[in-house]
């Protein structure tokens, strides 16, 4: 299952406070409360008294509108809809364009200890970059075991039994010419509809276990040339024993696709035996998966040719 990623207040001011020159103006014992959905709401309708959506667990902004609307109302009126709207302990509140504070909301925020960030950007401008880092910082995660390789500039997954051979293929593949992304556990991230990212962890990047030479740093021993930081996933590899194969698919293959994070990814199933190159059973099912993403289908184009062959057969008959 991927993990639901989240980010805290005082993670989110350490990270990107410099960029959207932004600062704490109260609330520091809240910092520890997370938001973990990219989106950030506007608490406009809130302020009018409707409460009922507005998310705890997502950044609020306050603009020049917001602010306006409040002006409008009496002393009472603005009192008790921001002590409604801060009793909600709200992950934190971002009043944008160094805007002068209201008493009331300052109060709000010490009382209920919820953070209170001051950004000199406008709210167009603060919400574009802040959901461009949240998308990708909460962007749910996956750890899969496997070797990841960019290979004619594909991002694929080379996965199979622990010691059947996937990362002395990768080593392979290294020395081939192709590049090095994750070896033994690798991170993917669901970052839009359609679009999976895989990177090393930080602490394995660059690194390769081999059964007999034990830990290769890849960039010390290839250069900066046989490793990059990351691809998007666009083909799976999977390795199994020869005996798993059923005699039809000898000819025909067994390609189909994978879930994977309730994305579709194609998938390749490569028999082990002795005696074969690996290496280029790998790079040859990424030149095809290349040539399918031409419209190029040899595996489909044989069979029509071959079924074109039996039905003028069979009419001459």
């Amino acid at each position: 299952m991927p993990k639901q990623r989240r980010i805290t207040i005082r993670e989110l001011l350490s990270e990107q406070g410099k960029a959207v020159k932004m600062h704490l103006l109260a609330g520091e014992a809240g910092l520890h409360r997370y938001i973990d959905h990219p989106r950030m709401q506007k608490p406009s309708l809130a302020f009018a008294g409707f409460l009922e959506n507005l998310s705890d667990y997502r950044l609020q902004i306050i603009g020049k509108t917001e602010l306006q609307f409040l002006s409008t109302r009496t002393a009472s009126e603005q009192k008790q809809v921001i002590d409604a709207v801060f009793d909600l302990k709200l992950a934190g509140v971002v009043i944008t364009r160094n805007q002068v504070v209201p008493d009331t909301i300052l109060e709000a925020a010490k009382r209920t200890d919820t953070p209170l960030l001051l950004s000199a950007l406008s709210s167009s401008a603060f919400m574009t970059h802040m959901m461009l880092y949240l998308s990708h910082r909460l962007a749910p995660m996956l750890h899969q075991h496997g070797v990841y390789m960019d290979i004619f500039g594909l991002g694929v997954l080379i996965t199979g039994a622990s010691g059947i051979g996937k990362s002395e293929i990768g080593l392979e593949l290294i020395s081939r010419g192709h590049r090095l992304i994750a070896d033994d556990m690798v991170e993917f991230t669901h970052e839009s509809q359609n679009i999976i990212v895989g990177r090393s962890p930080e602490n394995l990047r660059y690194h390769m276990e081999i059964r007999g030479l034990g830990i290769l740093n890849i960039r010390d021993l290839y250069g900066a040339a046989a490793i990059t930081d990351t691809k998007r996933l666009k083909l799976v590899v999977e390795l199994v024993p020869w005996d798993q194969i059923k005699p039809e698919d000898r000819v025909l293959g067994d390609e189909g696709e994978v879930d994977f994070m309730e994305v579709n990814i194609p998938r390749v199933p490569i028999p082990i035996r002795s005696g074969r190159s690996l290496a280029v059973l790998v790079e040859v099912a990424t030149r095809n998966q290349l040539l399918k993403q031409r419209g190029i289908h040899s595996g489909e184009s044989f069979v029509q040719a071959l079924q074109d062959r039996i039905e003028r057969g069979t009419a001459e008959q």
